[in-house]
């Protein structure tokens, strides 16, 4: 159960339409009313179930990386990267994001608001659409919201600590939520994706190759050689060129990237670098991946001087949700955990061997890598591979905790660490926390453990 609040980066920032997210084709964005506004007697059609599905395929849009009309909450993609190793703070009083001491009474914490939202409209959606059918492709509208619903499940696993609210999906009048443990929460996302790809059935799909990826990435975060393999046994079928994006409009009411909004047209945030002496060196390594100019800098919000961000250059930038190039990445760990090394490294350089267009990112043909013998040097590499293929789209925070989780490397290892640049220490904390705001629920107290 949330409380909605807004914090506005600042006043002239102009708001986006509702965004709509697409596979492998691009669907028309509409300008729809949201959830809010939409009456009873106009939901209760086929119409108004429509409405309902944009509305929610929207909100998923913000929850991965969005904000509207230059306010909070803002997308995981964002808020999550924060907590890792991606982006720092340049706005005065976020720095307990970036320095691992959450406060869960300051922005941007409220990015657990998003996740409540996501999911209740998701739910609403799904019943309606279900209610209401529409004249032609039922099967895949429901099969896209199912497969969305997955991603909410895995996604708020990776990025929060273990006992989290859910609504219960019953009363939408009289909310009451259930509590979920980080496991709960992967077996949920499964039940989804199994869901999404039964509507589906088996001829290949842009909704299917979603489902595949995604179930694919829920098997790997419960980790195991058992779960690696089995999720090598799904992907195939997924072709290297899929991509599936959150969609952003230019229109002027809805739904905006967050990250150019927060960290190119006014610079709230910044691209980080080695931050704490364990981040990876996302700007100095001059990778084609990661779309930020060290040559090119200007202060932040606080005066902090922050890199240009170009990963998303524009209000409608798409960001990938799920892509071929992950369904790759997946079979390379599973390779690497049944010991072929020589497969691992064949899979990571036929990625690199190839140029690839996924969200605002084209890449050339990249250097191969060289097997580095060792079983740190291969993890170590697997997990750069993966933080400059899928940068800055809520990835990161949960590759960080298996690293911890699945691969036995200590916190202070993987996270920042040591002195903080703006004063004091860096903390400890690995995982999100819902917003104080949630403790007004009494079905509700706190985390139930904050473990990676």
């Amino acid at each position: 159960m949330n409380i909605r609040s807004t914090l506005s980066h600042t006043a002239s920032v102009l708001p986006l339409a509702v965004a709509l997210l697409t596979g492998a084709c691009k669907k028309q964005l509409l300008d729809v009313e949201t959830p809010d506004i939409i009456t009873p007697e106009v939901a209760n059609s086929i119409a108004g179930a429509q409405a309902y599905r944009t509305a929610a395929i929207g909100n998923f849009a913000r929850f991965i990386g969005g904000d509207q009309g230059g306010g909070s909450p803002l997308g995981l993609n964002l808020t999550g990267g924060m907590l890792a190793d991606e982006i720092f703070s340049a706005r005065a009083g976020t720095e307990h994001m970036d320095n691992r001491t959450i406060n869960p009474n300051t922005f941007p914490i409220d990015s657990w608001t998003q996740v409540g939202n996501s999911f209740t409209r998701l739910v609403s959606a799904i019943n309606l659409v279900t209610k209401y059918p529409p004249a032609s492709g039922l099967n895949d509208q429901l099969a896209e919201l199912h497969a969305q619903e997955g991603f909410l499940y895995t996604i708020t696993a990776e990025n929060y600590c273990s006992g989290v609210p859910f609504w219960d999906g019953v009363e939408s009048a009289n909310v009451k939520t259930v509590t979920l443990t980080t496991a709960q929460l992967y077996t949920r996302a499964l039940f989804q994706f199994d869901s999404a790809l039964q509507l589906t059935g088996t001829p290949p799909s842009a909704t299917r190759n979603l489902a595949l990826v995604g179930k694919a990435r829920t098997l790997v975060d419960q980790g195991g050689a058992a779960n690696y393999a089995a999720a090598a046994l799904i992907t195939p079928e997924v072709p290297t060129s899929f991509v599936y994006n959150a969609q952003f409009s230019k229109l002027t009411t809805g739904i905006v990237n967050a990250i150019y909004d927060w960290m190119l047209s006014t610079k709230n945030f910044g691209a980080s670098d080695k931050e704490g002496g364990t981040g990876l060196d996302y700007v100095s390594a001059k990778d084609p991946r990661v779309m930020i100019d060290g040559t090119k800098t200007g202060a932040g919000q606080d005066g902090t001087i922050t890199p240009l961000a170009n990963q998303y250059p524009a209000t409608d930038s798409p960001v990938p949700v799920a892509t071929g190039i992950e369904a790759r990445l997946i079979e390379a760990e599973a390779q690497l955990a049944a010991n072929n090394f020589a497969g691992f490294i064949a899979t990571l350089n036929t990625l690199r061997a190839s140029a690839h267009t996924y969200g605002t990112v084209t890449t050339p043909v990249m250097t191969p890598l060289v097997d580095p013998g060792t079983k740190t040097g291969r993890e170590d590499m697997l997990f750069r591979e993966r933080a400059f293929w899928m940068y800055m789209t809520a990835h990161r925070l949960g590759d960080m905790r298996r690293l911890i989780r699945q691969y036995g490397r200590g916190a202070e290892t993987v996270f920042p660490t040591g002195n903080y640049f703006k004063g004091g220490k860096y903390g400890t904390d690995v995982t999100l926390v819902p917003s104080q705001t949630e403790t007004n629920n009494p079905l509700w107290t706190a985390c139930a453990d904050k473990n990676p």
